[in-house]
């Protein structure tokens, strides 16, 4: 297993003075382990780290309410226009298209609200290989490597425990 940690900082805000700290992950697999992933069905077998998102701030909640009221208001607007035989119809498919989009983007930050945690699985590293995990702060950052460094010595010690099945044992108690 070949393990590549980085840990990167992004600017954010409308001013950029704020900064979001993530810890991104890369995990390669032996060809070996890959055989012994597969031999032993291990693809469901994870771990569960920190979300790879910041919490939404008030802002972002605002903007999305706002994006869905405009939405609703060209799509009336739309409608009535349409009705009257002007050309301005399609201003009720703009309309649907804010609406859809604030909703899935609304839909995101609840979801955010509702899970701290992420699920990595073998079968998702397999798939993609890298992850992000969030950290509020540098210092922060550095508690999830070691955290996630963890979880990977303990992913590869039952990758090579399940190489071979024990064998039959008889004792007394």
């Amino acid at each position: 297993m070949r393990v590549t940690i980085e840990h990167r900082e992004e600017a954010v805000g409308v001013t950029g003075s704020n900064k979001e700290c993530y810890v991104d992950c890369k995990v390669e697999f032996s060809e070996e382990e890959r055989a012994i992933i597969k031999e032993r069905d291990l693809l469901r077998e994870g771990f569960t780290v920190r979300t790879s998102t910041p919490l939404p701030t008030p802002t972002q909640f605002v903007s999305t309410g706002v994006l869905r009221v405009v939405g609703r208001i060209l799509m009336i607007t739309g409608v009535i226009l349409g009705i009257a035989g002007t050309n301005f119809g399609f201003l009720f498919f703009v309309g649907m298209g804010l609406e859809i989009y604030g909703w899935v983007r609304m839909r995101r930050q609840d979801k955010r609200l509702e899970s701290d945690e992420q699920t990595i699985t073998v079968k998702q590293l397999l798939a993609n290989p890298a992850f992000t995990v969030h950290a509020w702060n540098a210092g922060y950052a550095k508690s999830i490597e070691d955290e996630i460094r963890q979880h990977l010595v303990a992913l590869k010690a039952l990758i090579q425990n399940s190489a071979q099945l024990p064998a039959s044992q008889t004792f007394e108690l």
